[in-house]
């Protein structure tokens, strides 16, 4: 009859759907909506509705074994996008949620990745699930049969799963044959080849046909947990109509009727890369503006993914990035963000300052139009795209008069909280004498959870040794301990101070495992895949973190480690081109 909610100030978890009592860390229940950002706001309803998800999906109904805990949180995440898009449909969710797809696939992509479910034998095998493969994509997969049985449907599956499982326990199945008893289609097949095998496909339309093979970033050097196939809901459209069509792709080619150009994974709801032969990507990129938004967003991610792969070269994700123009679309400038923040940690002398030119032809458009200050009327997606134009600008573009802007509010201590994060950042990269007391001063009499954090996780963006050191023992002998293994995780993706980070972490690598809770313990390696601009220290890396390997997560770790392989060898790429 009552659900309370509450925060507790050290809490290694997100939150907990504990029955009549929910818990959650204070940043993800308590928010001050007159100072705190638009993701900051939302980040708040997103966790709230994920819990509130879990009386139904955990709670009500409850997985047999652990191994299908994955569908709890799945669906939650499903269902916090959902609700959320309900009532807040100016956020657009679904179209931030295909950057955390995005994430996902990023690791799934690797040749360590894992199956959504898994055999769970001993509590350490359980706590390695709680990560973007359970969450983001398992989320996403749930998001793209959903789209593919139509909405109307898929909910009249959950229903009948609901109302037969209540007050009893279930497996994955269940749900499946729920679905495909309303539905009429083969749920449980075609969801078998997502859940049990790792991976995901790369479907290409060329010559009018649809295909499928295993998408990888590179080629395996051993045991790869990557599917051969799958059955892969495939929606298509032309750009001249408004119908979409379905395909189920299996094995065989999948002939496509529409009249070209076609788009594939219209709507952007798909768990899959895609590919173009030569005429049918030049007639969809010539016709960008008749993408939707997330197809667009889709387009560029899987553009970058080629680009890490080795499939597509620098120039011509940039070049896509430059056809876009200015567009009020988030996704597209975070992922545009990512891969040049990637390309700066390996380029120096005048290659930089030609991929700092590059950068400065794509965000300069963008911030001459959203500048620093919010405009009434705006949409509530223009602050995001402020803030990355600011922060790229403001560092690798190298434009001075956003630095002294971004110091003179700094110094008058007047940050919007938009663009605060991209504000500490550009200030933190100057290393201006004090202003790492400063932050500190205003971290201790934060006034909110959200000021508290921006100022904490900003500590990594100083570029000074010493200065990260310091803050890298705070870490260890000051800070919560739920923060400490975040804010060291992000120090160590610092491209000038983070292998001096890690050596400073692996100097107390015994005292961190004693210390820090097992859940938050491989964040201590997510700055590992940054490491790529030298390879022997890369593999100095590697060799310790396999040798010291972690009981909850060491997947995780040795996924970073094959990140920074991938990386390494886009680093090797990327050089041909400067």
């Amino acid at each position: 009859d009552k659900l309370d909610m509450v925060a507790i100030p050290d809490f290694a978890f997100g939150a907990m759907e504990n029955l009549g009592c929910v818990t959650y860390r204070e940043t993800a229940l308590l928010v001050d909506p007159a100072s705190a950002s638009q993701v900051e706001i939302k980040r708040v309803a997103e966790v709230v509705g994920h819990e509130i998800a879990h009386m139904w999906f955990g709670d009500l109904v409850t997985m047999e074994w652990w191994e299908g805990i994955w569908l709890n949180e799945a669906f939650a995440t499903f269902m916090e996008v959902l609700c959320t898009d309900h009532f807040r449909p100016s956020w657009k969710m679904w179209l931030g949620f295909g950057v955390d797809r995005d994430a996902a696939m990023q690791i799934d992509g690797l040749h360590s990745t894992r199956p959504i479910e898994y055999e769970v034998i001993s509590p350490d095998d359980t706590r390695g699930m709680f990560d973007l493969l359970t969450y983001e994509k398992g989320g996403s997969v749930l998001r793209m049969l959903e789209q593919y049985l139509s909405p109307d449907v898929f909910r009249d599956g959950i229903r009948v799963y609901l109302r037969r499982h209540s007050y009893a326990n279930t497996v994955t199945t269940d749900l499946w044959d729920a679905l495909e008893e309303v539905s009429g289609e083969p749920v449980r097949e075609m969801m078998n080849t997502w859940i049990l095998q790792g991976g995901h496909p790369l479907v290409t339309l060329a010559n009018g046909e649809l295909t499928q093979q295993p998408f990888a970033y590179g080629p395996s050097t051993g045991e790869s947990a990557i599917g051969q196939s799958w059955l892969v809901p495939v929606m298509t459209r032309s750009l001249d109509a408004a119908e979409v069509t379905r395909h189920l792709v299996k094995t065989e080619p999948v002939a496509v009727s529409e009249n070209p150009p076609v788009v594939v994974n219209a709507g952007g709801s798909g768990v899959y890369r895609t590919r173009y032969g030569s005429t049918e990507l030049a007639s969809i990129s010539a016709r960008l503006g008749d993408l939707d938004e997330l197809e667009r967003a889709t387009l560029v991610a899987d553009t970058w993914a080629a680009t890490l792969a080795g499939h597509t070269e620098w120039p011509d994700f940039v070049s896509l990035l430059k056809g876009l123009g200015v567009r009020e679309e988030p996704n597209l400038w975070t992922i545009g963000a990512l891969g040049f923040d990637l390309a700066s940690r390996v380029l120096t002398g005048s290659a930089r300052e030609t991929l700092a030119g590059q950068a400065r032809e794509i965000f300069t458009p963008l911030f001459d139009h959203y500048g620093f200050d919010p405009v009434e009327g705006e949409s509530e997606l223009a602050p995001q795209v402020r803030a990355t134009a600011l922060s790229v600008l403001g560092t690798l573009g190298g434009r001075e008069d956003v630095r002294t802007e971004a110091v003179r509010r700094f110094e008058a201590n007047d940050l919007h909280g938009d663009t605060a994060r991209a504000v500490l950042r550009v200030v933190a990269r100057q290393d201006r004498p004090g202003d790492y007391a400063t932050f500190l001063e205003r971290y201790a009499a934060a006034g909110t959870p959200q000021e508290e954090v921006r100022y904490l996780y900003s500590l990594g963006e100083f570029d000074d040794e010493a200065t990260a050191l310091d803050a890298a023992r705070r870490c260890f002998d000051e800070f919560r301990n739920q923060d400490g293994p975040i804010v060291l995780g992000l120090m160590t993706m610092n491209a000038h101070t983070g292998p001096a980070v890690w050596r400073y972490i692996t100097s107390r690598w015994d005292e961190a495992l004693e210390k820090f809770p097992p859940s938050t313990q491989v964040r201590l390696a997510l700055g590992v895949n940054t490491f790529i601009s030298d390879a022997p220290f890369a593999e100095e890396v590697a060799a310790f973190h396999l040798s010291h390997p972690l009981a909850g997560d060491q997947r995780g770790v040795e996924q970073q480690i094959e990140r920074m392989r991938v990386g390494l060898r886009f680093a090797e790429a990327l050089r041909r081109h400067f």
